[in-house]
């Protein structure tokens, strides 16, 4: 056999052996694609959005009380908790990265006196309305299952204030730090359900006077946590 046989031998060996291969490896390909568990795509959702929804406001409330310049010993205050009408609108920057705005259907709180003052009763109440503005950022390769966490801060207004114990009663408006986190489930790329939770960290100052003549001032820690659910609608 001379060298350019064993050459043209040689090469047709090289070249069916490559084919061969690329078959194995494009069979192995098919194989492990068939069999791996696939993961729904998420929703290409819109990046705009509106949510709507009922929520619990729970209130974790605590009050330093000065009554005549005077530190009042043992004197704090409750507050009753509320249910409440919310709704935010919110948009996606990126995929993943997003802002919301939330506001609601302003509930009544009413403080009422506790420790050395609970014999006051209600102190007064107030009608007030929170202003939430919070970054998030959502897991949305797990299909229409979107958990999200975030942060940012709130703004309360308070809006109509009703005396009790205290006459005059003042309280004012405030920031807080807020965080935030829940999920969302779409049903489609316009619907969508959502379960969330916010927890703010409100103080507010208030004041006023007891029976009328002596003045009093708080420092009411109000901290309250708003649980809420409902639909949302991407466009």
């Amino acid at each position: 056999m001379n060298r350019n046989r064993l050459r043209v031998l040689l090469a047709f060996f090289l070249a069916t052996g490559s084919c061969f291969a690329q078959t194995l490896t494009s069979g192995e390909v098919a194989i492990n694609q068939e069999n791996k568990p696939q993961i729904a795509a998420p929703p290409n959702v819109d990046k705009w959005y509106v949510r709507v929804g009922v929520s619990g406001v729970i209130y974790h409330p605590s009050a330093n009380i000065t009554v005549d310049d005077t530190e009042a010993p043992g004197a704090s205050a409750t507050i009753d908790n509320n249910v409440a009408i919310l709704f935010d609108g919110g948009y996606y920057f990126t995929k993943n990265i997003a802002a919301s705005l939330m506001a609601g259907i302003p509930p009544k709180t009413t403080l009422r006196g506790a420790g050395t003052i609970a014999g006051y009763g209600n102190l007064g109440s107030v009608w007030w309305g929170p202003g939430i503005l919070t970054a998030h950022y959502h897991l949305r390769n797990l299909g229409p299952l979107q958990p999200y966490a975030g942060a940012g801060f709130g703004y309360a207004i308070m809006l109509k204030k009703h005396n009790d114990a205290l006459d005059n009663l003042a309280i004012h408006n405030n920031f807080a730090p807020v965080v935030q986190g829940g999920t969302d489930y779409m049903f489609n790329k316009k619907w969508g359900a959502f379960i969330d939770c916010k927890q703010i960290w409100l103080s507010v100052d208030a004041h006023g006077n007891i029976a009328g003549v002596v003045p009093a001032k708080a420092r009411v820690k109000i901290y309250p946590t708003t649980v809420w659910a409902g639909v949302e609608y991407h466009f």
